[in-house]
């Protein structure tokens, strides 16, 4: 027998979930073997419920990879991982997690800490920080203190903070979902962000015409390859390119 769909105490069928309500469906074909290895983290990611939701896994694989390339560097992203690849091995050595654990806490602080020495070298020269820099740095360093407080920090609401930048709201959406206990909501707005765009956009021209090399223009079209100046920018690469070539 076909088995009977769920229906609204009005008759209709059951209301879906929010999320559920404005999505899409997305078709990918995969080997058996993967589609075991995705129900098996399901399985771990969802210890309290009757059955591993296999959708709610591909979701969260899938927010977690846009996520990551949010980070626009890969030497930034392969920094997160090398610090993510120590502090889950540490804890595979000491068999807790650093959330619970006082003595697991401590190894992966003093290591962390050991690693980003040994990646982020001191310099031998002081250096002037100018005080907008330092500023836009704070707030970021800010925003993921709140989407990551220490364990077992008491809770004072979940106030929501709107941003400008898409790609770290995202993140630090991301982060606090991962955690189970988000403090902090970020939100965006469309205006904010095509503000956003617009002042990198001209600062990134900027900073190409002053330099003023196939490399310069290049990094540009790699990262507007839709920006107000993405045509002039490949013009003048083709010429700098040809120029170099009669030489």
């Amino acid at each position: 027998m076909a088995e009977k769909k769920t229906r609204a105490p009005g008759g209709g069928r059951k209301a879906l979930d929010p999320n559920d309500a404005q999505s899409v469906k997305v078709m990918v074909r995969i080997r058996p073997e993967f589609r075991d290895q995705l129900l098996a983290l399901a399985a771990k990611h969802q210890p309290h419920t009757r059955k591993a939701n296999l959708s709610a896994e591909i979701k969260r694989a899938l927010q977690y990879w846009v996520g990551r390339h949010q980070i626009g560097q890969a030497h930034n992203s392969l920094f997160g991982t090398a610090v993510a690849v120590l502090a889950d091995r540490i804890e595979g050595v000491s068999g807790k997690t650093w959330l619970d654990d006082a003595m697991t806490r401590e190894l992966v602080r003093s290591r962390v800490v050991k690693l980003v020495c040994h990646i982020l070298t001191p310099l031998s020269k002081r250096v002037t920080i100018p005080a907008e820099v330092r500023k836009d740095a704070d707030v970021v360093l800010t925003l993921l203190k709140a989407a990551m407080p220490r364990p077992g920090s008491p809770r004072l609401g979940r106030p929501t903070v709107i941003i400008d930048d898409q790609g770290l709201a995202t993140i630090l959406q991301d982060l606090g979902w991962g955690l189970g206990e988000g403090r902090v909501n970020v939100e965006t707005r469309p205006a904010l962000v095509a503000r956003r765009e617009q002042e990198q956009d001209e600062k990134a021209w900027a900073d190409a015409v002053r330099t003023g090399t196939p490399a310069a223009f290049m990094n540009y079209v790699q990262k507007f390859s839709s920006g107000v100046h993405a045509t002039e920018a490949r013009e003048r690469l083709v010429a700098l390119n040809e120029q170099r070539g009669r030489k």
